[in-house]
């Protein structure tokens, strides 16, 4: 008997220690880096009201989503070369990448080029040599092997050097996201998206109004920011995405499954209960009749 429950001990023992550990293992959250960069005291090509207020608005949010963050504002093209190569060697022992620009951004021959301060450009030739190649981000990130990646380009407001190339092409070329990575625009190829007469971008707005909302998968929450955008623009900037995401993701978790199961239950039994045909009523029964009246009816029938 002793044996017997010492073993049912050791088994519960056993089986609890297991419980706690999946349980820690399902609170360990991701680990999650991010490289911000914004751009805004253009002195040669325009000066731009946002991107860094940008940047330090997506900072907040996105620590409170449980990234490290990595912040650049008004960088020259060496600055931002070196960001993006010590991201690179970061992402490495990371789960999540998130890189993010706002600012100048344009599109040379089907590349698209993030321009950095000081840039100085006489013709397109020029662009390769002072921009910066979007590319370059999705190969730092793609050779740090991590599980995801996410890059969010806020740059396309316009073609700063228009008057001066041959093909005058506004806004960022499509690009196509690595296998477990999505790619996300302020607007669609080839379009402009604005500046914004507040403290942020149109764009920028609705991701900050949209980050903190638990239960939305990556794809929800960008739907969400795309409808947000048209409507403040007047349809005028359209987001757009690209994604080869083989998984889920979610800035701020998945929420309570649970409460989402019990409203429906509640639902299903409100409407069972309003479909169910009330009861029928019970016929009164009918009053007794006298002997008379019973003697009557013999004789009639």
């Amino acid at each position: 008997m002793k044996t017997f429950s010492f073993r049912l001990l050791s088994s519960f023992f056993v089986a609890a220690i297991s419980i706690m550990l999946l349980s820690a293992s399902d609170c360990l959250a991701q680990k999650r880096l991010a490289l911000l960069i914004g751009n805004s005291a253009y002195s040669k090509i325009g000066a731009l009201k946002n991107p860094v207020n940008d940047v330090v608005a997506m900072n907040r949010s996105l620590k409170k989503a449980g990234f490290d963050v990595m912040v650049v504002k008004n960088a020259d093209r060496n600055t931002m070369g070196r960001a993006i190569d010590d991201f690179g060697r970061k992402l490495k022992s990371y789960d999540v990448g998130l890189f993010y620009f706002s600012g100048h951004g344009l599109q040379v021959n089907g590349i698209n080029y993030l321009c950095p301060l000081g840039m100085s450009v006489q013709g397109q030739s020029d662009v390769q040599y002072e921009a910066i190649d979007a590319g370059k981000v999705l190969a730092k990130m793609e050779d740090a092997g991590n599980s995801m990646n996410i890059v969010i380009l806020d740059a396309c407001r316009n073609n700063p050097f228009k008057r001066s190339f041959r093909s005058m092409r506004n806004g960022l070329a499509q690009m196509d996201a690595p296998t477990g990575s999505f790619i996300a625009f302020a607007t669609a190829p080839g379009k402009t998206a604005l500046d914004g007469r507040g403290n942020n971008s149109p764009y920028v707005t609705h991701m900050l109004n949209n980050m903190n909302h638990k239960g939305l998968t990556i794809e929800q929450f960008f739907k969400k920011v795309r409808q947000g955008v048209i409507k403040d623009t007047s349809r005028k900037q359209v987001p757009w995405e690209s994604s080869s995401l083989v998984g889920d993701f979610y800035f701020s978790g998945k929420g309570s499954s649970g409460s989402s199961s019990s409203q429906a239950s509640s639902q299903s039994t409100t409407t069972q209960q309003q479909q169910t045909p009330p009861p029928t009523p019970k016929p009164r029964p009918k009053p007794k009749k006298s002997k008379d009246e019973q003697v009557m009816d013999m004789l009639l029938n």
